[in-house]
Order: structure tokens, then sequence, then C-alpha cells
């Protein structure tokens, strides 16, 4: 009886040992693992996206189920416009995650990256739903713009006016209104909303730009020209400096 027990307890031993040692082997792994998601941060950070993906495909494979890793290389393989691994990747981080809103609203942004409209409002959805999400109007600004890329100007005006009701200070909610309103034909109402997105942000250059182009068709040659010339002396060389530049020259 003695003898069996003593194997019994050696047994037991062994098992606890080795439970024991593979646990240790797994906080190793992980710490590890950390190291380099840390170094392809940091690479990420420094615009060398190719340094942090050999980062990323080691600490994916010493911790696989870490979903802040997968959504990492997510993003590395995007930046290499390695979309369909990337898609993957984001896949998985949203899994392991239980459906964090912040890998699919950045799942749907690749999305619209890759012009998949409809998978880009899903997810955008699912993130503007999820109540823990505190970033909804941009989710929310993200679905607008997915259908306004599919010619649904009513749901993306929508998307858009509910993003503007959540953050009424987020400007690109705004500026994607006047879009919407242009190429609607609806000349007053794209006129009030670019006002509303430069009183937000003067330095917002294509709504000024476009702002000045509807003043000027309309006779209002004054307030034209105020803003074409802030545009040249905020930026003469960029595209819309460029383009004032020219306009300019027509303003009575």
């Amino acid at each position: 009886m003695v003898k069996y027990l003593l194997i019994f307890s050696l047994v037991i031993s062994v098992g606890l040992s080795g439970c024991a040692a593979t646990t240790s082997r797994m906080e190793e792994d992980r710490r590890q693992a950390d190291v380099h998601l840390k170094l392809a941060e940091a690479h990420l950070q420094a615009d060398n996206p190719s340094a942090a993906l050999r980062e990323l495909l080691k600490a994916v494979d010493l911790d696989p189920a870490n979903a802040a890793i997968r959504v990492a290389l997510a993003q590395a393989y995007q930046e290499r416009r390695a979309y369909n691994e990337a898609e993957i990747q984001y896949l998985e981080a949203i899994r392991l995650s239980a459906n964090d809103p912040r890998y699919e609203n950045n799942l749907a942004n690749m999305y619209l990256v890759m012009e998949k409209w409809d998978q880009a409002i899903v997810y955008f959805g699912r993130a503007a739903k999820n109540l823990l999400f505190d970033s909804t109007h941009i989710a929310m600004t993200g679905k607008g713009y997915a259908y306004l890329q599919k010619g649904d100007y009513t749901s993306a005006l929508q998307s858009f006016r509910e993003a503007s009701s959540i953050m009424p200070n987020y400007v690109t909610a705004y500026f994607y209104q006047a879009e919407v309103y242009r190429l609607t034909g609806d000349e007053s109402l794209e006129i009030a909303t670019l006002r509303r997105a430069i009183d937000l942000a003067p330095e917002l250059l294509p709504a000024r730009y476009r702002l000045a182009v509807l003043l000027l068709r309309g006779g209002n040659y004054q307030s034209a020209r105020q803003h074409l010339e802030v545009i040249l002396n905020f930026a003469p060389d960029s595209s819309e400096g460029e383009m004032a530049a020219e306009l300019i020259k027509t303003v009575p």
C-alpha cells in the first residue's frame, strides 16, 4: 500500500512540476512577446513597417492569443499594403478580444482603403453600436463615407448628421455633409455647412477653397477674395494654394 501511495505521490509531484515549468515558460514567452511588441511599435512610429513586421511575427509565435499583438500585426501588414493578411489578423484580434470596437473600427477603416464599402459599413456599424466605444462619432462618419462612395446620399447624410449630434465639434462630419450637399446640388446648405466646418477648423483648406468657389459663383466677391487670401497666406505652396492663386485672378 505504501508503495502505491509513493508512486502516486511521485506522479502527482512530476505532474505539478511539469505544470509549473509550463506556466513559467508561458510567462517567459509572454514577456518576450511583449518586448518584440514594444520594439515593433517603435518601428511603426519610425515609419518602418518591415522591421515592425519582423518583430511582430516573432511576438505572435510566442503569444498567439494576444489580441494587441494581432492588431499591431494587422497594422504592419496594412502599412505594407498586404491587405488580405491584415484582414486575417484584424479578424483574429476581434475574436480574441471579444469584439473590441476599436479593432472593428480599424478593420472598417481598412475596408475603406480597399474600397469594400459594404464590409466597411458593417464593421463601422458594429463599432458604433458598442456602448463601450468612446469614438462613436468617428465610426458613424466612416460609415457615412462608405455610403457616400456607394452613392447612397440619404444614408450618408443620416450617418454624418448622427456623428455631428454625438460630437458637435467634429469637423470631418460637417465637411462630408457639405460634400453630400454638393453632389445633390443643394448650394445653400453646402455653404452653411462649409462655414460651420471652417469655424471649427480655420486651417481646413479644401473647405475654405470650395466655399470661395461658391461665394464667387453667387457674386459675393469680397468674401470669396477673403477666403482665397487666407489660403494664400496660410499655405501658398499647397494644391489649394495653387488653385487659389489662379482663382483670385478672376475675382472682380
